[in-house]
Parts: structure tokens; sequence; C-alpha cells
């Protein structure tokens, strides 16, 4: 089961990673068709210049990195030698929702200004309006981080309660 959680973690930060760097190098060469279409702006829409590309590509890195972290504490729960261990393990899991909550976080801030970066070039009157908050599959994370957290808190209370325990044995 440990190897089916981690291989699951693997080929998300995979895929992200990978559907990132495709559509970043497809823009630096020229194509900017993808890097529209993700981004919700018209096909037509001319390449933006380097400057743009390369502020637009360092946008995404801090989501990647904040999810890579949550799979991190993920892994180190994976890794606990005690099961007992509730307060590591409320720890480790607190951390993940954190790291969860940032990603859902800075993804969702990255699809609402990558069309404002990308389109600073254009004149005022063709760049797209600033759209609030797009929901999309990564909600799930969002709601992975509320109910890690809800099972963080379980989990100090039950350390609390073993502690408490082992003082009367």
């Amino acid at each position: 089961m440990k190897l089916v959680a981690r291989l699951a973690m693997l080929i998300t930060i995979v895929y992200f990673t990978f559907g990132w760097s495709v559509l970043w190098v497809s823009a630096f060469q020229g194509q900017g068709e993808m890097l529209a279409d993700t981004f919700d702006m018209p096909l037509d829409t001319p390449v933006p210049g380097t400057w743009a590309l390369v502020v637009g590509m360092i946008m995404m890195w801090p989501a990647l990195i904040s999810l890579a972290l949550g799979f991190w504490a993920l892994d180190r729960i994976l890794l606990l030698r005690d099961p007992q261990d509730f307060s590591r393990m409320g720890d480790h899991l607190r951390r993940c929702a954190w790291a969860f909550l940032g990603f859902w976080l800075l993804n969702a801030l990255n699809v609402a200004m990558q069309p404002i970066v990308l389109t600073a070039h254009l004149a005022p009157e063709m760049r797209p309006e600033f759209e609030l908050i797009d929901i999309d599959v990564d909600v799930v994370f969002l709601v992975l981080a509320a109910v890690f957290l809800a099972i963080s808190r379980s989990l100090k209370q039950a350390q609390e309660i073993a502690d408490e325990n082992s003082q009367f044995l």
C-alpha cells in the first residue's frame, strides 16, 4: 500500500512538472497556442516577450514546490516506525495540509494572474479582464487540506489521551 501511495504522489508531481514544462518550452519556442488555451486567452494572442514568459514560468514554481512539500510530509507519515506516534503523525499531516492549501491558493492565483502577465505587452483594450479564482480539479487539494487539518487536530488529541493513559499504567 505504501508503494501505491508513493507511486501516486510521484505520478502527480511528474504530471504537473511535465505538463508545465511542455507548456513553457513550447511558449519559448514561439508556439503560444497551448499557453493561450491553458489560461483561457484567445488562441490568436501573440506570444509574449521573453521577460513575460520568464516571469510566468517563475510564478508556477512556488505552487509545484508547495505540492512537493505536501507529498514529502505524507511520505514522512509512511516512514513512521511507530504507528502509535500520533503527535508526529499529526505534525506531518498538518504540514501536508498547509502545503496542499498553499498549492491550491498559488495555483488559483497563477490561473488568475498569468493572463495579465502574459498580455502586459498588448494594448490595454486587448488585455483580458481579471477573473477571480476559477474552480477546477485542483479544488481536490483544498478539500484534502481541510480534511487533513481536522485529522491532525484529532491525532494531537489522541496523543494527549495516549500520554494520559500511559501514566495510569
